[in-house]
């Protein structure tokens, strides 16, 4: 058989962080290195929708950088025959051990390339099952032809996710990728009373614009921002005539989150302070955090029960909410720039599963 022309393993992760951006949930698991070599061994071997070779997941941890090397379409396809053997090994060094079985099969081909349709499987056998069963969807395959560079390569990774990805899916990277900056561009804010607060170039700054126009204009009813900073305390906007009317005194020196906002309510009751902190590396809104705040509301004699206080992250798949979930306090709420319309809340008080009622998870 006529084998597919092979790109290097760099080369494949490369088009894999191009078709999958920031934004889809099991991207790690499919731009890693992994998921760079698994899908080489299916090209490898020619094991792509229509050819008779199929794939098992021992085929990539089996497999050796000797093997790699023989690329003739006899090498390979002698490798394929001989690997249907039992007990064969390529010879040279493997990639990877036999604890990686679970991580190719389970994290890397089931849950990633299969489940996002960018691998088969034929029917009726199960995935624990020691027989190959897997192959590189065709549409798939063609998008690491050497031949498809730069326009064509974009369209057709497009075509690709228009066909594959859910609508969500593409909005949320859609949303991630705007917000990208250059080094020297300012980030600038629009407030609700019309001013313009200019940030520093940085992924927190553009988290904290959309947290001042979008996150404030979605989930207050009558918003108005009193406290905007940045790293390094540098104040950004300030309304300290508004922040007194809520008892507030704004002292820099004190401990203050990265975004003050207020629900400006008809009634004392639906009035509400909300205190965010922007995290694009480190520093949520834990237990301690909270305790300080909620002593420094207490001053001011605002109800401490009309206090909401939350963290506003770039992606719920970002290696900062990953690395903070753990220190996130309860009874806060979190926030993702990549989908704005919609809010993570952790519960601190026990409440009725039974009278919860099924909503459309869309």
């Amino acid at each position: 058989m006529k084998f597919p022309n092979l790109m290097s393993i760099r080369g494949i992760r490369t088009r894999l962080e191009l078709l999958f951006p920031p934004g889809l949930e099991m991207r790690g698991n499919l731009v890693r290195e992994m998921a760079a070599k698994t899908v080489f061994v299916f090209l490898y071997g020619g094991m792509v929708e229509g050819a008779e070779n199929l794939l098992r997941p021992s085929h990539v941890y089996f497999f050796t950088e000797d093997q790699s090397h023989k690329l003739s379409d006899e090498d390979r396809q002698t490798w394929v025959d001989q690997s249907g053997k039992p007990g064969f090994r390529p010879t040279g060094k493997r990639w990877y051990a036999d604890t990686t079985r679970e991580p190719i099969r389970d994290e890397t081909i089931k849950n990633g390339l299969l489940d996002i349709g960018a691998v088969g499987k034929i029917p009726g056998v199960a995935v624990t099952s020691s027989k190959p069963i897997y192959f590189l969807r065709k549409d798939f395959a063609e998008l690491f032809d050497l031949d498809l560079t730069d326009d064509n390569l974009s369209g057709a990774m497009e075509s690709w996710r228009q066909k594959h990805l859910s609508p969500a899916a593409r909005a949320r990277m859609a949303l991630l990728s705007a917000g990208k900056v250059k080094a020297n561009d300012e980030v600038l804010v629009s407030c609700p009373d019309g001013a313009i607060a200019k940030l520093a170039p940085g992924p927190s700054s553009v988290i904290s614009k959309d947290v001042v126009e979008q996150f404030a204009v979605g989930f207050l009813t009558a918003p108005a921002l009193l406290w905007l900073s940045e790293s390094g305390e540098k104040v950004r906007y300030q309304d300290e005539r508004a922040a007194q009317a809520f008892g507030l005194h704004i002292d820099q020196s004190k401990v203050l989150p990265d975004i003050i906002l207020a629900n400006v309510g008809e009634t004392g009751e639906d009035t509400r302070l909300v205190f965010i902190e922007v995290v694009a590396s480190d520093g949520p809104m834990s237990q301690a955090r909270r305790d300080a705040l909620l002593q420094y509301v207490a001053q001011s004699g605002f109800p401490k029960e009309q206090c909401q206080f939350g963290t506003a992250f770039e992606d719920r798949a970002d290696s900062a909410f990953r690395k903070c979930l753990p220190q996130l306090a309860w009874g806060t709420f979190v926030w993702f720039r990549s989908e704005p319309n919609r809010l993570m809340w952790l519960h601190s008080e026990p409440f009725n599963m039974a009278r919860l009622k099924t909503t459309n998870p869309s």
